[in-house]
């Protein structure tokens, strides 16, 4: 995929699981060698082990994969973006993140808080941190988790050029919540203001038409 693109790309593998290999990742970001304008923090996968599960294996990954990894990425990219007074730094959690659909949402809140904490920190320095949180998007991502998701309405997918689109647009206003779409700024707000027991409810019937 890199010799495709019509630019210069250098590939650095990772499982960033393993902790040694998140801190080489980090030390690349932070080398002031070859600076690197711009951290997207976007991976992730889907969990199927449930919070009861007496495996906490699968929990432990994607907690390093996606709690972790982001945060210390992240760091690493504030702690050399910031003395240059220019950058930004973008994490992908979801608006997941905003229901009680499980781990993943609990993984992709703590992602979502821990970038306006970020945010906090570096207001004022010049770099701009944004955490994107989308809905539903047509990737190989959910084929990929083992989820059909057939039983979800079409109006809840979002094709990723317009995602990506106004994540860059809400980078550039220096937005600190990237919510792409008007249907889904409109259900964040709704779960934010709606009782923790309607959120709850809807993130049941949510989840049992994504298991269908």
């Amino acid at each position: 995929m890199a010799a495709e693109l019509p630019v210069d790309v250098e590939v650095l593998p990772a499982d960033l699981s393993v902790r040694d290999e998140q801190e080489r990742v980090a030390a690349r970001i932070e080398s002031e060698a070859s600076p690197i304008g711009m951290v997207v923090t976007c991976a992730g996968f889907g969990m199927h082990a449930q919070i009861l599960s007496e495996d906490p294996s699968e929990h432990d990954r994607a907690w390093e994969v996606m709690g972790r990894a982001t945060q210390r990425l992240a760091a690493a990219a504030a702690r050399t973006m910031r003395p240059r007074r220019e950058g930004a730094i973008i994490t992908v959690s979801s608006t997941a993140g905003l229901t009680a659909m499980g781990a993943y949402a609990a993984i992709k809140s703590w992602v979502t808080t821990m970038t306006e904490g970020l945010a906090n920190e570096l207001h004022g320095s010049g770099v701009t941190v944004t955490a994107l949180l989308p809905g539903w998007v047509r990737t190989e991502f959910h084929e990929r988790a083992g989820m059909a998701a057939s039983g979800l309405p079409d109006v809840l997918w979002l094709e990723p050029d317009a995602v990506v689109a106004a994540c860059l647009r809400d980078v550039d206003r220096g937005k600190v919540l990237s919510i792409p779409s008007v249907r889904y700024k409109a259900f964040a707000g709704l779960l934010r203001i709606m009782p923790r027991s309607g959120v709850r409810a809807v993130s049941r019937a949510l989840r049992s038409r994504r298991d269908r």
